[in-house]
């Protein structure tokens, strides 16, 4: 009976010197991983703002327009050169009716953009056109046309994407030397040959397409 008892004693002390000694294990604070370097931060690189861009409009531009009323004619060639990338100066020839030569100049709205409103004018001689024969319902005529100087004010859009690039130009030209109209032998004309001369003489209004090819370093 004692030995049970005993025996009975030594079991329960047993199970309690195990329990404490798991309570003071779980209350102790458990080492833990030493934290992982983060990986490094890669700089992204700022976007440059649109001023800050290189400007498509530099150097020189050679440029070839088509259309009625151009400056240079219904076929004419200029070369430009920017000044800064605003401004153009320049100088072409061409054929319409009659040959034509002239200096001018534009200016770019936004000249950092590859798309780019611009404003621009021309100061344009025509040269000399005698006894041109012409006819409109069953009337003829004969006329001859003095030089005359055309200021020409224009504005359109330039787009560049890169060496090839496109104008686009609606303008209207002013006859700044006088009519240079004479009909042969003080013949005068109806009121309707008269409107269709003074269409094809120099001046007045300008729609034309152009190709401009940049000059420039790429």
């Amino acid at each position: 009976m004692k030995l049970s008892i005993l025996l009975a004693s030594g079991l329960t002390l047993a199970a309690l010197s195990t329990a404490t000694a798991q309570t003071q294990l779980n209350s102790q604070p458990q080492p833990t991983a030493p934290a992982q370097p983060g990986a490094p931060a890669v700089a992204t690189p700022a976007t440059p703002l649109l001023s800050q861009q290189p400007s498509p409009y530099s150097g020189s531009v050679l440029s070839m327009e088509v259309g009625w009323g151009a400056p240079y004619g219904g076929l004419g060639f200029s070369y430009g050169h920017h000044v800064s990338p605003s401004l153009d100066i320049n100088a072409g020839l061409g054929i319409g009716v009659g040959g034509k030569i002239g200096v001018g100049a534009r200016y770019y709205l936004r000249p950092q953009s590859e798309l780019s409103p611009y404003l621009g004018a021309n100061l344009v001689r025509s040269g000399r056109l005698d006894n041109v024969e012409i006819e409109l319902n069953q009337e003829k005529a004969v006329y001859s046309m003095a030089p005359s100087g055309v200021l020409h004010l224009r504005g359109g859009l330039r787009w560049q994407p890169g060496r090839l690039g496109l104008l686009g130009t609606l303008g209207y030209g002013v006859r700044f030397t006088g009519n240079p109209i004479t009909y042969q032998n003080g013949y005068t004309p109806s009121m309707e040959l008269r409107n269709l001369v003074e269409t094809i003489s120099p001046g007045g209004v300008e729609i034309s397409l152009g190709l401009a090819i940049n000059l420039g370093p790429r």
